[in-house]
């Protein structure tokens, strides 16, 4: 397929005009079709043997219970001598490749990694994309080809919609020995060696990987050792033979390139990469799942604060803005905790033993740096997972000492305040409650007063001190 405009006809005889290349990989390309929200995927192989394992996986792919998840629908298959499919896909998306490689005429790397939605819109993009694979495996399935190359993202850099492309990718759990397609880069090392089919591992490998790289720019096996040898240096690197970019024993593949993981991951994501290209490299077993880095990946995105210098976002416990050096400002942290009225009035906080006092069980933190507004979605609200995850229920804004609070998704929720003895409601129309330093605040109810369930505290944090 050459760069220049050309048309296909699907099966149904409805002929299609392909414009611009979206993305390329070893299988094939995919190209926008103008005048629609559709997406042709061209495979190179056109022998008649691979176009009729692809018409029989398209008819399997159909039937799978897909259809409430961010995965682009294969459509019709395209007519001879072309080989491929239509599919649904947004306007407006681009590969995440797109957010792993700054254009080499950039002057700024960091500029652009900021032009192009900074560190907190990574992180929810990846933390969607994690949502997608882990409701996949759910169901049995696996995606088998996780790149940045497949994966789609808004082009707009406020906005984090994602789709899987390639459907064709998706089947069952594979045995050992058969026919498998990965990215080079992203395939495990136990399917290079051939010890192994696609299941939900080595999806969580790939995944693991286009996120390191993703976040630092970096790939987690390819380091100054690896891109300075011969080719076959980096066939041992991905088949595991190397140790990983950051491994705290072995520092013969240190990268010299690339952002600090101190600035773009957090402790837990350090943590948990350190688990997926330490043990996890050679043994499946011990490589973290998707759903615990969906887990951590959203959680890191709630920790980060605003720089109202560089509009740079970093983590909140940093004191100063590691791109611009700013004093980072005063922020709000909202704390979502368990309240169990179960355990007895004036007790219903749910806690647990910390030295020789108790302290609450806190699930989940959101981070409101001054004039900034963030929502708590459904996944604060009552921990629910995936795509119903992210539905909108209350908006939050800080401004100074206050923290304006309304509902969006219709429902009226309880304020309570400090010592229990005042309320009041959160509704369609804003309110706010006042915040100070080293004071308790004002709790707010999300659930019913019959059944366990999350309350917010606002603590207001001061600003740091270069």
């Amino acid at each position: 397929m050459t760069s220049f405009t050309r048309q296909v006809t699907d099966l149904n005889g409805a002929r299609h005009v392909l414009t611009r290349q979206l993305g390329r990989g070893g299988q094939g390309a995919v190209f926008e079709v103008k005048g629609g929200r559709l997406a042709a995927k061209i495979i190179f192989d056109s022998s008649p043997s691979r176009r009729e394992q692809l018409r029989n996986q398209l008819t399997a792919v159909k039937r799978l219970p897909l259809a409430d998840l961010e995965i682009a629908r294969p459509l019709e298959m395209l007519r001879e001598p072309v080989l491929g499919y239509l599919m649904e896909l947004l306007t407006g998306m681009q590969p995440l490749s797109a957010l792993c490689n700054p254009p080499k005429a950039t002057t700024s790397v960091a500029s652009w990694y900021f032009q192009t939605g900074g560190l907190r819109r990574r992180l929810a993009l990846l933390a969607r994309t994690a949502d997608v694979l882990s409701a996949l495996h759910g169901r049995g399935l696996v995606y088998s080809d996780p790149s940045p190359h497949n994966i789609f993202v808004s082009e707009a850099s406020d906005a984090t919609e994602v789709r899987f492309i390639d459907s064709d990718n998706i089947h069952y759990v594979s045995s050992a020995g058969l026919p498998t397609v990965f990215t080079p880069g992203y395939g495990a090392p136990e399917l290079i060696r051939g010890a192994s089919g696609v299941n939900s591992l080595t999806d969580a490998h790939a995944f693991a990987v286009l996120t390191f790289q993703t976040l630092s720019l970096v790939h987690p096996l390819i380091g100054d050792a690896v891109a300075n040898g011969p080719p076959e240096r980096e066939e041992e690197a991905f088949a595991g033979a190397m140790p990983w970019v950051d491994d705290p024993s072995n520092s013969s593949n240190r990268c010299s390139i690339g952002i600090p993981r101190s600035v773009t991951l957090s402790a837990r994501l350090a943590e948990i990469s350190q688990r997926a290209f330490g043990a996890g490299l050679a043994e499946p077993l011990q490589r973290p799942g998707v759903s615990e880095w969906a887990e951590r990946l959203h959680a890191a995105a709630d920790a980060t604060v605003l720089c109202q210098e560089c509009h740079g976002t970093y983590y909140m416990n940093a004191k100063q803005c590691p791109w611009c050096d700013a004093p980072r400002l005063g922020f709000v942290v909202a704390e979502f905790q368990l309240w169990d009225p179960a355990l007895g009035e004036g007790s219903e906080l749910v806690s647990r033993p910390s030295g020789d006092r108790r302290r609450p069980v806190i699930v989940a933190a959101l981070a409101l740096t001054d004039g900034e507004s963030r929502v708590i979605t459904r996944r604060l609200a009552t921990g629910q997972a995936g795509r119903d995850g992210q539905r909108p229920v209350i908006d939050l804004k800080f401004e100074g000492t206050r923290v304006t609070l309304q509902s969006l998704d219709g429902a009226s929720y309880r304020l309570t305040s400090p010592t229990g003895a005042r309320s009041a409601s959160v509704g369609p129309k804003p309110s706010s409650i006042l915040l100070k330093h080293d004071e308790a605040s004002w709790r707010l109810h999300l659930g019913s007063p019959d059944a366990l369930y999350r309350v917010v505290s606002f603590t207001a944090r001061k600003g740091g001190t270069k």
